[in-house]
């Protein structure tokens, strides 16, 4: 039954209409999802999503990436590794939204030599020669001839969860139909022959394609002539991995009702209409099979079901178990290199694990290289980006150059989640899911951070600012403030209550906006006892610009009047379709969004308009301005740095004047207002937020040749005012702020 209820990762969130919407449950339920496909393979996405009722649209479906009014200036596309495939000494590594090429010359020390950037989450690399083929959103066919100078030469625009290849033959299955492509001309593939089916592609030989079907069966498709595939069996029970050789199928399957409870089969399938059962090996299970002589590697799941182990099929119909070893979390991917001794294990979130296999009946973990997780939030200081990297801790990037940003280093959590981090000068503060909640770090040194103090605040910090001397952090029922003034002995100085769990903060002079449950106002006047002063209805996200809060919620941007915060009323509401995950204010922009990051002028904060959008590889968690630059963090997408362009900003036009020929700017003032005349006026007023007139007329009759008037506000109350315009035709009023906070 399809629930219409949000969905992680871009996928679509619908809400009950109204601003008091009931916005935590969606929160709620979208943080469920997101937890529950940490679990899953990105090749089962849209199956699992499917499954389970939800809208599996922008993995099932080619989306063609937009973009007005914003430019990728550079990404770390840094995330999750999920797929590991060596060539001789040249690795392809798919992590977070690129695919990273490595040097295994010395198998203990990867070297980097490449990260390609891609502009979705790839779910499968694979190397042919001089090629390297990702594919996710699309299929991409790469020249790496030159790994450092990578040329992309073609794509198939087809949504697909995997792929594989036989010679110059490329398989896989988009729109519930299996296809058949020749890559021989890499710069133009075509398709040869195609047949309906669905599900993944997950191994291939000469005569057979081998897919994990949405059903729970192993399918088998006839490709012995590429131009007529056809299926021709299956094979029921809950597979997650197969990987077929000659006549051999190597395949994983576990129980979804008992997860402790699989097993590892070896198929005869010389007749793929009818597999046939070879030997059955019980509680030997991964979510992929790597086969290199008599040895298939088994990459495991995680520590609390099977481990990585090493199973001996030279005898397919007694294959024997032999060594085993955990190698934490999820992993997705293996490939192993018999002439070294070493597997390699995408594993999320520790990176790409290298696994001595010297004796094969005791394998063991030598080191992790590459580690990196969700980009929950970011902070800018100077020239270094630090990133909450959830599970992966704290991640420090020299942004100097914002086209190349770089990993200088990090502080890996070991599982513990980070999910707020700011920073200031030599040090850095995070969130920490285990106590102390809150930590510092010395970064003078930012390959190595090291820690060096921290405080027994009352919440798990999932949302920080740095001011001054004092961190503010909101979790989940607590508002904190931290004096930082001695950075190795950070002190908790004064908490209020919130409800619910928190999702953004913003401080401005002495107040502190925070959406949980509900938009929440904090006098900070006093750090030592921040009060509550106001509550507003359930959003998402806020950043507050003068007396202005630009916040999100219910299917819309909403501007919101906060002269008094305690008296918030709307200005204007701008919306927004697709799921929505924070706000920042530019200089003359908003950018809003979440699946979609939307471009939004919002001079007059009472005429809210789209101006540009761009579509990121994935959903963002957390926005940044950092002028001239907006840094998105994208969860397992990494970081993504735009800047706006000439054509994304609306400029003052003729038609922005027309009928009356009146302009006032800016919409928000702490003195002079400027008024544009482009037509005689019979007099401009001003009237207060009650509607009654307190100056004016400034007259100009019919002087065409007077262009300006200034209005000086500078001794009237903060608060809303109108500009009121009268001809002898009709009357026009623009909606003006006035602030005396700088």
């Amino acid at each position: 039954m399809t629930r219409a209820i949000s969905v992680i990762l871009g996928l679509g969130l619908l809400v009950t209409a109204g601003v008091a919407a009931g916005v935590p449950r969606p929160f709620q339920e979208r943080a469920a999802v997101r937890e529950s496909l940490e679990h899953v393979s990105r090749k089962q996405w849209a199956s699992w999503l499917t499954h389970h009722g939800f809208d599996a649209s922008r993995y099932a479906t080619y989306q063609r990436p937009e973009t007005s009014g914003l430019r990728l200036v550079g990404k770390y596309g840094r995330g999750p590794s999920h797929e590991v495939m060596a060539q001789d000494t040249i690795m392809a590594l798919t992590l977070g939204s690129e695919c990273a090429l490595l040097s295994i010359a010395n198998p203990d020390r990867p070297r980097v030599l490449n990260e390609i950037q891609l502009d979705y989450l790839p779910h499968q690399s694979l190397l042919s020669d001089t090629l390297l083929l990702t594919g996710g959103n699309g299929i991409q066919i790469w020249n790496i001839a030159r790994s450092t100078q990578p040329v992309r030469l073609s794509e198939i625009p087809y949504a697909i969860g995997d792929f594989s290849i036989v010679d110059t033959f490329l398989y896989f299955v988009g729109n519930d139909t299996f296809f058949a492509y020749s890559f021989a001309n890499p710069a133009s593939p075509h398709r040869i022959g195609f047949c309906v089916d669905s599900g993944y592609v997950t191994s291939a030989t000469r005569n057979t394609a081998v897919l994990i079907q949405p059903n729970d069966v192993l399918g088998f498709v006839d490709v012995s002539d590429p131009a007529h595939p056809h299926q021709v069996g299956i094979w029921p029970a809950w597979p997650l991995a197969a990987t077929a050789r000659g006549n051999l199928c190597c395949a994983a399957f576990a129980d979804p009702s008992n997860q402790f409870y699989s097993w590892f089969l070896t198929l005869d399938i010389s007749n793929p209409a009818n597999p046939r059962q070879i030997a059955r090996l019980d509680s030997v299970c991964g979510f992929d099979i790597f086969l290199s002589d008599t040895l298939a590697f088994v990459s495991g799941r995680d520590d609390a079901y099977e481990e990585f182990c090493v199973v001996n099929i030279a005898d397919s119909s007694r294959p024997r178990r032999m060594g085993a070893c955990p190698v934490w979390n999820n992993n997705w991917a293996v490939w192993a290199d018999l002439s070294h001794n070493r597997a390699y294990i995408a594993s999320e979130p520790s990176g790409l694990a290298i696994v001595d296999i010297t004796d094969l009946n005791a394998p063991h973990v030598d080191t992790c290289v590459m580690t990196a997780d969700l980009a929950e939030d970011i902070w800018i200081d100077g020239n270094r980006a630090y990133v909450s990297d959830y599970r992966a801790g704290l991640r420090v990037l020299d942004v100097s150059d914002p086209t190349r940003p770089a990993e200088l280093g990090g502080f890996d959590s070991l599982n513990a989640t980070v999910e707020a981090a700011v920073a200031r000068d030599s040090f850095a503060f995070t969130g920490w899911w285990a106590p102390p909640y809150f930590r510092s770090f010395d970064v003078s040194d930012p390959s190595h951070p090291e820690p060096a103090g921290g405080a027994l605040v009352q919440t798990i910090p999932e949302a920080m600012v740095l001011r001054d001397t004092f961190v503010y952090l909101a979790g989940r029922l607590r508002f904190n403030v931290v004096n930082v003034a001695q950075p190795r002995e950070p002190v908790l100085v004064g908490s209020c209550v919130l409800s619910g769990d928190v999702w953004d903060l913003d401080v401005e002079d002495s107040m502190a906006y925070v959406t949980s449950n509900v938009l929440t106002m904090i006098s900070i006047a006093r750090p030592d006892s921040p009060r509550v002063v106001a509550t507003w209805n359930p959003m998402v996200a806020v950043d507050v610009e003068d007396t202005v809060a630009y916040t999100i919620g219910s299917g819309a941007v909403w501007a919101v009047g906060i002269a008094r915060p305690s008296q918030p009323y709307v200005l204007d509401t701008v919306g927004i379709p697709d799921w929505k995950s924070d706000v920042v204010v530019g200089e003359s922009l908003l950018f809003a969004g979440g699946q979609t990051l939307y471009v939004i002028d919002k001079r007059d904060p009472g005429n809210l308009r789209t101006v540009g959008k761009w579509t990121p590889p994935e959903e963002f968690r957390r926005l940044l301005w950092s002028p001239p630059y907006i840094y998105a963090a994208c969860y397992e997408a990494g970081v993504c740095i735009l800047e706006t362009l000439p054509t994304g900003i609306a400029e003052r036009s003729p038609s922005d004047i027309e009928p009356l020929g009146v302009l006032v700017y800016p919409s928000v003032t702490r003195g002079v207002l400027a008024v544009d005349l482009g037509c005689p006026t019979n007099g401009i007023y001003v009237r207060n937020a009650t509607g009654r007139r307190i100056a004016g007329p400034f007259r100009k009759g019919g002087d065409a040749s007077v262009r300006r008037l200034e209005i000086d506000m500078s001794g009237y109350p903060d608060g809303v005012y109108f500009i009121e315009s009268a001809t002898t035709s009709t009357t026009w009023t623009a909606k003006v702020i006035k602030t005396g906070r700088r």
